[in-house]
């Protein structure tokens, strides 16, 4: 399935980008799509967002549909777009 992605700040610095569009597995996570820009990206973009297994303080995902904060446990489905924001 496809997942849009929104990268704002210093994670579209990281990137070069400030929209993606993501292929992951159907039963997809947040941390899937992580693994899937870092793959695509380089390891800046996990390093710019986790802190170990889980995401850095002053990082927030939002499914734009709901505005409601995510975790990297979070399921996406087909279609969504998440926007990952530094509070800081």
């Amino acid at each position: 399935m496809d997942v849009e992605v929104k990268l704002t700040g210093t994670l579209a610095a990281r990137t070069g980008t400030h929209r993606a569009r993501i292929g992951v597995n159907d039963d997809a996570t947040v941390g899937d799509v992580v693994d899937a820009l870092t793959d695509d990206y380089g390891p800046q973009v996990s390093a710019g967002v986790l802190d170990g297994n889980r995401l850095r303080s002053d990082t927030v995902v939002v499914r734009e549909a709901e505005e409601r904060p995510l975790s990297l446990r979070s399921e996406l489905h087909s279609g969504d777009t998440v926007r990952f924001q530094l509070t800081a």
